[in-house]
């Protein structure tokens, strides 16, 4: 290919035509710009986990409440999140379910991805559905005077999620090799994946946890072992997939980074209640 005919895209925006699920135009960056792309996941999580942020507040001052229990609020954040940023996630897991032979044409889902499909949805649900409130404001705690960098704590794990499942895909990617059903462009991320990113990239994520799981300094080992949790959670998860499916694919990357976002959630709701007032 003529460089005429090579484009240069900030990795950033490179990485949308990775995550989401936007037509793929015919490639145009030489192969090795995809390989500058992994260390951008984890912001595109924070990108995305603002949204949902935005997204949960405004559907919550438009629709209510009723008796205390948010429903609409949450459909709204999973239509933006299963309709579009975490669509591959969703497909990808569900279709490690899918057992049909390879070439047989599409027929619908079978019955275990289908209830694969009803799990996720309902689980993810029901636990955005029972996020705490919390305290509006904890006595002479300085971080209320950092504004929107310091939300709500309802807020908080909204914002979390994604990062943490953005996250989690680049552990994916250093684990193991990619499977030879990979991509082209699945090899170029993942050669340019470094565990020192992963493991700086944790530090970040888990400082941020900490600061937003504790409400007050005896709180501070909550976010430290929910961090934790969600790394050897992702790891294993990572570990199994690439065990089972020969290496690493699109697929069981787009999975692991599910496996982390639910981990977070699921992780997080059993110690809110020690930290925060309902």
């Amino acid at each position: 290919m003529s460089s005429n005919h090579i484009q240069t895209s900030h990795p950033i925006l490179l990485l949308s035509r990775f995550l989401l699920p936007i037509e793929n135009r015919p490639a145009t960056e030489a192969p090795s710009a995809w390989s500058k792309t992994a260390r951008w996941l984890p912001l595109w999580g924070l990108a995305i986990g603002i949204l949902y942020a935005i997204v949960y507040r405004g559907a919550w001052k438009w629709f209510g409440e009723y008796q205390h229990l948010r429903l609409l609020p949450p459909v709204a954040l999973l239509i933006v999140d299963f309709g579009f940023f975490g669509y591959r996630q969703l497909t990808a897991a569900v279709s490690l379910f899918d057992r049909r032979p390879p070439g047989m044409p599409p027929a619908g889902l079978p019955l275990p991805a289908t209830l694969a499909l009803i799990l996720i949805v309902l689980l993810k649900f029901a636990m955005l559905v029972v996020l705490p409130a919390g305290a509006v404001i904890w006595p002479a705690d300085w971080r209320q005077h950092l504004g929107p960098l310091y939300p709500a704590v309802l807020y908080r794990p909204l914002v979390l999620m994604p990062l943490w499942g953005r996250w989690a895909m680049m552990m994916a990617l250093c684990i193991g090799r990619v499977s030879p059903d990979g991509s082209d462009r699945l090899r170029h991320i993942a050669a340019g994946t470094r565990l020192t990113m992963i493991v700086g990239w944790w530090f970040l994520l888990a400082l941020l946890t900490v600061t937003y799981s504790s409400a007050t300094p005896y709180h501070l080992a909550y976010g430290v072992v929910i961090s934790l949790a969600i790394l050897l959670t992702t790891y294993l998860a990572s570990f199994a997939l690439a065990r089972r499916f020969g290496g690493q694919t699109e697929t069981t990357v787009f999975a692991a980074g599910l496996v982390g976002e639910l981990a977070l959630l699921m992780f997080y709701l059993p110690v809110a209640r020690a930290i925060y007032w309902y």
